[in-house]
């Protein structure tokens, strides 16, 4: 991400952040009480756990949360892995069921629904929440995760400071200086590595604006979030062991990196007071507090996202090289650890077009599995490659019968969205396209957020001469990344094809309702701003 792009960004993400105060009926700034200076103010300002008047209302929270995401789907940030996205979410919303379980979620005027987790393309350990339920997770906290519980561990904390509504008690602060800081943290969280100088610099921006009061407000605000993250990881039966470790891990790293610490601690400052805090609430946990197993998934879903953050055939090789190193060492009965190392030079291999060597690691890793008595769990994730070798050897009606296959022996696995979307795909190519329009439409019932499952959806149904149902889909899509006029236009559009039924007349009809009172509200915030 360049430092002109960030910037832009910034601004707009700041714009956004004031249009989403007024609508809420909050001020941005604080005027002195009567006889006291300006820099008294703060001596007003509301506690933590005080119900702010002037924060932002549940609704213009959402609002800003999915503008601010809009955002960021159209720079080009979220990273579209269905695969590991729906790892993150199954696995995460084992918290969020806690978290409705002990009333975060019912306090904050929260449901399941309401979050939305994403990936981005990052090597950086990092990860950060929008207002409203939206949460992104850098694909290298999941690769430099030592455990799943270190993963989850940011997943509960992140979720913390959601249910707490932290971004919407800023706002209560009633300082212009809090809507810049913010804007400047969250693009400064995704700028981090790809643009070091432009993170450090919006961060120093966000800094200098901020005043004294803000800063210890965000150092209570982390210890909330690691107070609520903590009883929802423990209670979730993941290792609570899993926070302790990350954060001294963080925190030895940031000793040898200087200016160049982990990104995570750069907006979620760690200090050692954190760390006894949670060390001092697992020497309170039971000694017969149950423990949650590692998933299988995780391992299998790391490997693969480290094989493809090699971004070169050097790194490519390295990998291959790091892999033949650990199955060299790894007794020939560990069968569980070789069938994901397996698994990883098949990627490894994938990815440099070798599909035999490919085909013959994917092999071993399919027979590994099956002697250790995980082949059911990780199955649907080697159908996938399976699938990825199908289309490198240009074979589009294997990677169909795959896909099929999965709907019988994998309906609800990490790797099912991704297997459908690959089948669709092939199937167009191997003018299948009855298939590929019943297979697209069952895949935005259930993703309705996926943006590519709408486009396949619109080349299903342009390939089987829909052109209404192909242009509502378009609609979608577009709307996916607020896009609404165009969005509007492909409703128009649908309208005017001609071979729509009552019922898709009908959906376009409240669509296009929909979408053109969320353009009307914002030109009026526009104006507003």
């Amino acid at each position: 991400m360049g430092l002109t792009l960030v910037i832009k960004m910034a601004q707009r993400v700041h714009n956004l952040i004031i249009a989403a105060v007024l609508a809420s009926g909050g001020t941005l700034l604080a005027q002195p009480l009567p006889g006291r200076s300006p820099s008294a103010v703060s001596d007003n300002l509301p506690a933590l756990g005080e119900a702010a008047v002037e924060e932002l209302s549940p609704v213009a929270e959402r609002r800003l949360g999915r503008a601010i995401f809009h955002e960021l789907v159209r720079a080009g940030v979220v990273y579209d892995d269905p695969e590991a996205t729906d790892y993150l979410t199954i696995q995460s919303n084992r918290l969020l069921d806690v978290a409705r379980e002990q009333g975060h979620l019912r306090a904050s005027a929260l449901d399941l629904s309401t979050f939305q987790f994403f990936m981005v393309n990052d090597p950086s350990i990092n990860a950060f929440a929008l207002p409203g339920g939206f949460v992104g997770v850098h694909t290298g906290l999941i690769v430099q995760a030592s455990t799943e519980a270190e993963l989850m561990s940011v997943m509960a904390h992140e979720i913390g400071h959601v249910t707490q509504r932290h971004i919407a008690r800023m706002f209560g602060q009633q300082r212009q200086s809090t809507a810049v800081f913010a804007a400047a943290a969250i693009l400064a969280a995704l700028a981090a590595t790809k643009s070091p100088d432009a993170a450090t610099g919006l961060l120093s921006l966000g800094q200098t604006l901020a005043v004294r009061d803000q800063l210890a407000f965000s150092r209570d605000a982390e210890r909330e979030a690691d107070r609520v993250g903590f009883s929802l990881l423990v209670s979730s039966g993941f290792d609570g062991y899993g926070m302790s470790s990350l954060f001294e891990r963080l925190l030895q790293s940031a000793k040898f990196m200087d200016s160049n610490a982990p990104s995570w601690m750069r907006t979620h400052p760690l200090t050692s007071e954190r760390i006894n805090d949670i060390t001092l609430r697992l020497n309170q946990l039971p000694s017969t507090a149950p423990v949650r197993a590692q998933s299988i998934e995780f391992g299998w879903v790391r490997q693969r996202l480290t094989i493809r953050g090699a971004r070169s055939m050097d790194g490519l090789a390295r990998q291959r090289a790091l892999l033949q190193e650990e199955l060299s060492r790894l007794p020939a009965t560990d069968h569980a650890q070789r069938a994901r190392a397996s698994y990883g030079m098949a990627w490894a291999f994938c990815e440099e077009r070798k599909a035999a060597e490919a085909a013959l690691w994917l092999q071993s890793a399919r027979m590994e599995a099956q002697q250790s008595g995980q082949l059911a769990v990780v199955e649907p994730m080697l159908m996938r490659l399976e699938q990825e070798l199908a289309i490198l050897e240009r074979k589009p009606a294997r990677a169909v019968q795959i896909a099929e296959r999965a709907t019988q022996v994998a309906p609800r696995s990490v790797s099912t969205r991704a297997i459908l979307r690959a089948g669709t795909e092939a199937a167009l190519q191997d003018a299948r396209a009855d298939w590929a329009l019943i297979t697209s439409k069952d895949l935005v019932r259930r993703w309705p957020e996926d943006r590519e499952a709408w486009r396949l959806l619109s080349q299903s149904a342009s390939a089987q001469g829909q052109r209404a149902y192909s242009h509502w889909a378009v609609a979608e899509r577009y709307a996916l990344s607020g896009a609404w006029r165009a969005a509007i236009e492909q409703l128009d559009l649908a309208r005017k094809a001609g071979d729509g039924d009552f019922a898709l007349l009908s959906q376009v009809d409240v669509r296009m309702s929909v979408m053109r009172a969320e353009m009307a509200r914002e030109a009026i915030e526009a104006k507003q701003r």
